[in-house]
């Protein structure tokens, strides 16, 4: 793991006086931004035990002081998991148990999966029966705000581009020795840029490919 300290040489001589919490503050905030917008940190979820008439979870992420971004994928007993959106969820008693007059709920073996918030997500239907460990997800994960080590990787890889991020913010701070507006836009772009290069990357797969072109005969 590495410390929030470990980034300061990429930061701390464009910002002298700045105080420690202040960076420490807007160095994580360019942490959780970096890692929302890539998804870099990938890990296995623990297997989760599905209960019979529970539809509701709560995400015991792998790394402690993280929160679940997104499921990047799902499976219930070896069979995927369809992800669904709040809007396509026609039943309220996802929402209401008490929503039919007779207190009924669809259940059955679970289909779709749908992530409430970064600490919760649901089964739907809801799993008409108990069956231990059966459940398997693959989550990007952010580290919390009150985090005070980060992956390896968030340093090692990319301290500079983490580092622009954290300057973009930094320099906006008004009437500061290092405040400088036009500066701050120079970091944000480098960030940005840093951002959608790694994104092209990771799509891939972070394998290299040859690109290959047809030439069409005459």
């Amino acid at each position: 793991m590495a410390t929030l300290t470990s980034f300061y040489p990429y930061i701390v001589p464009h910002v002298s006086g700045c105080p420690e919490i202040t960076i420490d503050t807007h160095l994580m905030s360019s942490i959780i931004e970096f890692s929302e917008r890539t998804m870099i940190l990938e890990r296995d979820h623990d297997p989760v035990t599905i209960v019979k008439d529970i539809s509701d979870y709560d995400f015991e992420p792998p790394i402690n002081n993280h929160l679940v971004i997104k499921i990047v994928n799902a499976w219930c007993q070896g069979k995927a998991l369809e992800p669904i959106a709040p809007d396509v969820i026609k039943d309220p008693t996802i929402y209401n148990r008490f929503a039919n007059k007779d207190n009924s709920v669809t259940t059955g073996y679970p289909r779709n999966i749908f992530q409430k918030d970064e600490r919760t997500f649901t089964l739907l239907p809801v799993p008409d029966e108990t069956v231990a460990q059966s459940l398997t997800m693959r989550v990007a994960l952010k580290p919390t705000r009150s985090a005070t080590t980060v992956e390896d990787v968030f340093y090692e890889d990319y301290a500079e581009i983490i580092a622009d991020g954290a300057l973009s913010k930094l320099m906006l701070i008004p009437a500061q020795k290092f405040t400088n507006p036009q500066m701050a836009g120079i970091h944000n772009q480098k960030f940005v840029m840093g951002i959608n290069k790694i994104k092209q990357i990771a799509t891939r797969g972070f394998v290299r490919s040859n690109v290959k072109i047809n030439i069409p005969r005459i």
